[in-house]
């Protein structure tokens, strides 16, 4: 009974061991079975997570394409619209200044032709030229060309000295008064006769005196003479200071008709009533001569063709 007892302790030890180690072994492989699971599940999870973030970079991806081809197209469109905006600027600018020639052509033409004014005609045409230069358009150059012709032909008028024709007039006027006449002219009153020595005079050879003295015969080789009477020395260069005088306004006004025969009939006065032996007369006529050979108007150029030839060119730009 001893040695049936210990051995039956001994089993039951056993069992208890391989109970033990079944319930370790299957709390292993639950445990095991377990973190497997959560391995797997995790898996899943990180997956699915990737997928998620695959698909949400993919979106961003096609965000951001579509943002850059935007940003690109609205890109483009500011390069034509600023493009547009230069171009229609340039043409601006350029169209202002066509104008601003143009007006300046027209004034050139209009201050030659109307007021006979050269000086303002040339500022004008070179303005023009500078601000044809200034733009550098080259389809202008033919304007260019056709304003230095018209300037040209501008500075190719005999011009006079205005100022100096008029203080030569003056000085003509002044030395009217210092002129001798061709023969002494009567007083306004007359001188009693004077009383014959000769007791043997009679009476008819004292009336014919007197009435020698009171009339007297001239021969009038020229149809025109002075306004007032040439006997009374004052009015006679009175008359001449007046035809000179009118000569001095007919210059400033280029009335060239005018100017001339004041001038001419000053000439024939004082040819037929003073001392043309004198040295003052002699330099009088000589002026007199030399100032009517002066043109107060000389021919004008045609300076239209500088205003032609642009218009030409911008009717062609137009086509």
């Amino acid at each position: 009974p001893p040695k049936t007892g210990k051995s039956g302790f001994g089993l039951a030890i056993s069992i208890l061991l391989s109970l033990a180690a079944l319930a370790a072994s299957g709390y292993l492989f639950l445990s095991q079975n377990s973190r497997s699971q959560q391995i797997t599940s995790t898996i899943s999870t990180i997956e699915s997570s990737l997928k998620t973030i695959n698909t949400d970079l993919k979106d961003s991806r096609q965000q951001l394409q579509q943002s850059i081809e935007r940003q690109s197209a609205e890109t483009q469109s500011i390069k034509k619209s600023m493009t547009r905006l230069f171009t229609r600027v340039e043409n601006t600018q350029q169209t202002w200044s066509v104008e601003e020639v143009h007006q300046l052509l027209q004034l050139a033409v209009d201050q030659l032709a109307l007021a006979g004014n050269i000086d303002g005609a040339l500022a004008a045409l070179r303005i023009a030229d500078r601000r044809i230069a200034d733009g550098g358009d080259p389809e202008l150059q033919p304007v260019r060309k056709q304003i230095a012709r018209d300037i040209a032909s501008l500075q190719q008028i005999n011009r006079i000295d205005l100022a100096g024709t008029i203080n030569r007039l003056r000085a003509v006027e002044q030395a009217i008064d210092q002129l001798p006449t061709d023969h002494q002219t009567p007083t306004t009153t007359r001188s009693e006769p004077a009383i014959s020595s000769n007791a043997s005079a009679s009476i008819w050879q004292q009336l014919a005196q007197d009435m020698s003295s009171l009339v007297k015969i001239r021969r009038i080789d020229h149809p025109e003479i002075p306004l007032l009477p040439p006997e009374q020395n004052y009015f006679l260069r009175e008359n001449i200071k007046a035809m000179l005088m009118s000569a001095r306004i007919a210059l400033l006004l280029k009335d060239t008709p005018i100017y001339r025969s004041s001038l001419q009939q000053a000439q024939q006065w004082l040819t037929k009533y003073f001392d043309s032996t004198s040295q003052k007369t002699k330099w009088v006529h000589t002026e007199l001569k030399e100032l009517a050979a002066i043109d107060p108007a000389p021919p004008l150029p045609d300076i239209s063709g500088s205003l032609s030839s642009l218009k030409a060119v911008t009717e062609s730009k137009q086509e």
